[in-house]
């Protein structure tokens, strides 16, 4: 994602990026790799999206299948 795309959804000017690319880079790294993974994975960015939707012991539910299944994996 292009540095105009992010100061529009954040809704700071481009050159506050610029800034924290040179004075903060530690904050520009964290924002822009914020950005560049969800752009990168829509899959996840779905799951994500869906997941935001439930409440909180339907999320419990999940997460606990989620765990179960994986460790299920590790044993086999």
């Amino acid at each position: 994602m292009e540095k105009k795309e992010i100061a529009k959804i954040i809704n700071k000017d481009i050159k506050t990026l610029y800034n924290w690319e040179k004075n903060n880079p530690n904050l520009y790294k964290a924002v822009f790799n914020y950005f560049s993974k969800k752009e990168n994975n829509p899959l996840e960015s779905k799951l994500l999206e869906l997941f935001e939707k439930l409440d909180e012991k339907e999320k419990k539910y999940y997460i606990a299948d989620m765990e179960a299944r994986i460790l299920k994996k590790e044993i086999n």
